[in-house]
């Protein structure tokens, strides 16, 4: 959940930042302005230290006559957040700029006038944003992805970066821009490019489940990128270097899976944490990780986020970034999966409980001594429903001596109690039900590291997983699967 500080000020109370101890003693920053035919409320302004909408500091500045003002610390230059009322824009702040801003109500930014220190520079970036809004919009690269080979679909990249070089090269304000706003102009075309190169694989790959490798780029295609250069603390400022740093780990976190896809979170985290370990430093490191923790830490095994959340302390020297890892993925952290007497992941010895049908608690060693076909399901899951039959078929084929050494087991990850009930009833399906709420949030979805159902398990009568993906019920072998565990 996002955090935010907030502090209300008067139009004349000068308000200090609350910044790091090293930042203490910078340079003020100051933004005033004018709102048209504004209301007596407020102005906020956000300042997201780590970029990822994690404990920001918001100032809520109130109106007086349509005007405000405000004075604090800036640690570096940065991209704020300014909004009044519904509306939003960024605002490219360095430390000793004073800026104000004059716009008329219901019209941010289309009617917004710069002055003061550091007007030049958000006048240029307002006037770039709307010029180039498409090619730095990500859906609608995505499409071209998707239709394009990857000749046109270069091709077309590098007339968007062309056609931005030369609006930022001849534009007749360059030389009034400021060395830090150049070089994050620059950032922003340099990487914006970058990151769609290596994410059109990426992209690609995704398009089917059938697919099951990544397309390599062509070396000559690569010739742009320097590894060596992808870490960039300077840089982080750019949005677009910061999609980057994620583009450029999974794509060659797929070079050194073999370009296979992943078929598990722990193994993709793994070696994107290698990716991340050997080419980034300092803050695009840890901003990496803690980015893609707080998106797939809770599907990957609790000790390898354990193991980086580690590695990441010795990095973090302001503790920033661990805090919200701590945050999000501590309890998760300490949750001890089970080991059989090899050391070996034993899932099948799992100790937890689920929801069954009639209300009682259910776990999977309330079936020792059988074997079980678990399937994970879901109601709004087409291809989940359209396995039932053969399932149903399954249990059909069993002679009534097998069928009390076999279990069915159907966990649901739906949302809640109401409609999974609702399906199982209409289904009609036999067998054991249980409930896991959630969605892929839910706890059998991290704990078994589920990233799509329908999925399949297979368990003998001594509790091993026989077959962690275990074939579908439609699978003419899968009937003789099961009855192989019962001999």
């Amino acid at each position: 959940m996002k955090k935010i500080i907030f502090y209300s000020v008067s139009l004349n109370f000068i308000l200090v930042c609350l910044l790091p101890k090293q930042a203490l003693g910078q340079a003020k920053t100051y933004i005033s302005g004018t709102i048209e035919n504004a209301k007596n409320d407020s102005v906020n302004l956000t300042i997201d230290k780590t970029y990822l909408s994690q404990k920001q500091i918001n100032y809520q500045i109130p109106l007086k006559q349509g005007q405000f003002n405000i004075e604090f610390q800036l640690d570096r230059n940065r991209l704020v957040e300014f909004t009044y009322q519904s509306q939003l824009m960024h605002l490219y702040l360095e430390p000793n700029d004073s800026l104000n801003i004059k716009f008329a109500a219901g019209d941010l930014p289309g009617s917004i006038v710069f002055s003061g220190k550091g007007a030049v520079n958000n006048q240029f970036n307002k006037n770039f944003n709307e010029q180039f809004k498409n090619d730095f919009t990500t859906s609608l690269i995505e499409d071209k992805m998707r239709s394009l080979n990857l000749d046109e679909f270069e091709m077309l990249i590098y007339d968007n970066r062309k056609k931005e070089k030369m609006f930022y090269t001849d534009h007749a304000d360059k030389k009034l821009l400021s060395a830090d706003f150049k070089k994050f102009i620059e950032n922003q075309i340099k990487y914006n490019y970058l990151n769609y190169l290596l994410f059109y694989p990426v992209v690609n790959a995704n398009k089917s489940t059938a697919i099951l490798k990544v397309n390599s780029l062509p070396a000559v295609i690569l010739e742009v990128l320097d590894k060596k250069a992808a870490s960039d603390a300077e840089a982080m400022i750019s949005e677009s270097y910061r999609n980057f740093l994620s583009s450029f780990v999974t794509y060659y976190a797929s070079e050194l899976n073999g370009f296979n896809k992943f078929k598990d979170y722990t193994i993709s985290t793994e070696k994107k944490y290698v990716i991340a370990r050997d080419n980034l430093k300092g803050e695009p490191f840890l901003f990496y990780l803690t980015k893609y923790l707080l998106e797939m830490g809770e599907k990957t095994n609790p000790e390898t986020v354990k193991r980086i959340y580690t590695e990441m302390e010795k990095e973090d020297k302001t503790g920033e970034y661990t805090a919200i890892v701590k945050e999000k993925l501590g309890k998760w952290m300490k949750t001890k999966l089970p080991k059989n007497a090899e050391g070996k992941l034993d899932i099948a010895s799992a100790d937890f409980k689920l929801q069954g049908f009639d209300g009682k608690e259910i776990s999977l060693a309330d079936f020792r001594g059988k074997v079980i076909y678990v399937d994970f399901w879901a109601s709004w899951c087409g291809p989940c429903k359209q396995q039932f039959p053969f399932s149903k078929k399954l249990h059909e084929q069993l002679t009534d001596k097998q069928k009390k050494e076999v279990v069915f087991l159907y966990i649901s990850i739906d949302n809640t109690e109401e409609i999974w009930k609702k399906a199982v009833n209409s289904l009609q399906l036999g067998g054991v039900h249980a409930l896991s709420p959630g969605g892929w949030s839910s706890f059998v979805a991290k704990y078994y590291q589920i990233n799509s159902i329908p999925r399949y398990l297979l368990i003998d009568k001594k509790g091993n997983v026989v077959d962690p993906n275990a074939k579908r019920p439609d699978d003419e072998s899968t009937l003789q699967d099961i009855l192989n565990l019962i001999e």
